[in-house]
């Protein structure tokens, strides 16, 4: 293929072109301001989750004292039923020492009940703390995570920007390329990841490859708008005074 020397080096200016274009791809997959804010959506995720697990204990606690309460005055009603009919009289001693004996049981079962619920009274408060202290973690989070958005906006938005004038570019140094030309400069990038390097002395910029002499006395004695690609990477290699 023949072009135009001055064609074939606005192919290396192509070249870094597509390449800034995949520095920008690049930095748009693994952008910092975007694991910033991964990262405070995951620390959000789990305050939720943790301030809903200590809702559900809350409500299990509230029913748990709830029932406990209305064992408790069952016990004190029936205490003080016994209690009433030991105090009126008029029982056989077998009924008497019955009744002497149920209230000491149910005086147990009140000590019982009563510490019990307060111990649950105590656990209740202590989670409904946590439940507090999650919802001031999730009201911070989301306060860092508005903010956090503005901040990965801004930086997408700029770098939409430099994809927008470096596509633009791109486009108006190929705009009058031949069409042969720039279709085997897409198979090269396609298939070496670069479609064309400058060939500096007798090395390849592109693969970093030193050419053996018969390969650079070739390419220095060959016509200079023959397009030549480098035996090793396949890239279009441009010659300059320096090649």
């Amino acid at each position: 293929m023949k072009a135009d020397p001055t064609v074939q080096r606005r192919l290396i200016d192509i070249a870094e072109l597509d390449l800034r274009l995949g520095s920008l791809a690049h930095r748009r997959r693994s952008l910092p301001e975007q694991a910033v804010l991964d990262k405070l959506e995951a620390e959000r995720r789990s305050a939720v989750e943790s301030a809903a697990r200590a809702r559900i204990h809350v409500e299990d606690l509230d029913r748990a004292i709830v029932k406990l309460r209305s064992d408790l005055e069952a016990v004190r009603r029936r205490r003080a039923t016994d209690a009433d009919l030991l105090a009126a009289g008029g029982l056989s001693d077998r009924q008497a020492t019955e009744l002497e004996y149920e209230l000491g049981s149910l005086h147990r079962r009140e000590e019982n009940l009563a510490a019990e619920l307060s111990e649950l009274t105590e656990r209740h408060e202590a989670v409904e703390a946590d439940v507090r202290h999650s919802g001031a973690i999730i009201t911070d989070l989301d306060a860092r995570l508005g903010m956090a958005v503005t901040v990965r906006d801004t930086a997408l938005a700029e770098l939409e920007d430099s994809v927008t004038a470096t596509t633009a570019e791109r486009a108006r140094q190929a705009e009058d390329l031949p069409t042969e030309l720039l279709d085997l400069y897409s198979r090269s990038a396609e298939e070496a990841g670069v479609g064309a390097a400058i060939l500096n002395g007798g090395r390849c910029s592109a693969c970093a490859m030193d050419l053996d002499r018969t390969t650079v006395s070739a390419f220095r004695t060959a016509p200079a708008d023959d397009v030549l690609n480098c035996p090793e990477c396949g890239v279009i290699v441009v010659r300059t005074d320096n090649s």
